[in-house]
């Protein structure tokens, strides 16, 4: 019988004898043996790297799109602050209880009109901390300079102070924002229902568009976060802010969401007040 050590070099004898055969006999089979073998190395090297899985991870690559606002090169600046009476511009009168620093602040860009896609759009007030029971809420159309009133209501105030919103309302009674034309609304906090004279207010312009074809296909698959920054980056303010607003009321303690408000905010100068609680809708 033949040993172990005899045998190996024998088996490795025809190994090599057969391969160089095949490589003289058959060039062409020797040949798609390399070749197979290099494109298998090259697999392996494009093939692409792995990934982790965990959300941490997934986050990093696959980051949703910065909420920068897009000022519009058209308009008129705005102005965003309280036209108090009484004391420093903006802050609250004595009237109201308390006499602070604090500013009753339009969430707009810095020129007018501010524009939305929405037939009904929700408009956004920072209310300083105030003794007020109550504001109310104006919306009139500019008709050939005559101030048409369409909708006028009261609103309760929260008691602590914060980022609150009025949204116009979606029935028979108020005819849906037309396409070109101006409107302005006006927010009031009632100090003295008896005197009103030396109340703040803060007013802004609305003017609705029709979203460009290639916006609306964008919006159509984009994530809800996606949305909101594709809003700001074709200069809609409305519709870019409250979608960011209904991400963080229905995700308040989600960090992201967070970060994309404050940005939209940064973006249009609103720095001081990107970190005021958002508090409730008052309609």
């Amino acid at each position: 019988m033949m040993s172990n050590k005899s045998f190996l070099p024998c088996t490795a004898l025809v190994a090599l004898s057969l391969e160089l055969l095949t490589t003289a006999s058959f060039p062409m089979l020797a040949q798609a043996r390399s070749l197979n073998q290099e494109l298998s190395r090259q697999e392996v090297s494009n093939s692409p790297p792995h990934f982790p899985r965990s959300r941490e991870g997934m986050s990093s690559i696959f980051q949703a799109r910065a909420v920068r606002f897009r000022v519009p090169n058209v308009g008129t600046p705005s102005r965003r602050t309280s036209a108090a009476v009484r004391g420093e511009a903006g802050t609250v009168p004595d009237s109201c209880g308390n006499s602070t620093n604090e500013q009753l602040v339009a969430l707009l860009p810095p020129t007018e009109p501010a524009l939305t896609v929405a037939e009904y759009p929700t408009i956004f007030v920072s209310l300083p901390r105030t003794s007020a029971k109550e504001a109310e809420f104006i919306l009139a159309k500019d008709n050939d300079g005559e101030k048409e009133v369409l909708y006028e209501t009261t609103v309760t105030l929260p008691s602590n102070p914060g980022i609150v919103s009025v949204s116009l309302p979606n029935n028979k009674t108020l005819p849906p924002v037309e396409v070109g034309k101006s409107y302005r609304w006006y927010f009031s906090v009632i100090c003295n229902p008896q005197d009103r004279t030396d109340e703040p207010h803060v007013e802004g312009e609305i003017q609705r568009v029709e979203p460009s074809p290639n916006l609306v296909a964008e919006l159509k698959n984009a994530s809800p976060r996606d949305r909101a920054a594709l809003y700001a980056e074709a200069g809609i303010w409305y519709n870019a802010l409250n979608s960011i607003a209904q991400l963080r009321r229905s995700s308040p303690n989600d960090k992201a969401i967070a970060a994309d408000w404050a940005e939209l905010l940064k973006s249009v100068g609103l720095d001081t007040i990107s970190q005021k609680p958002l508090i409730s809708s008052l309609n």
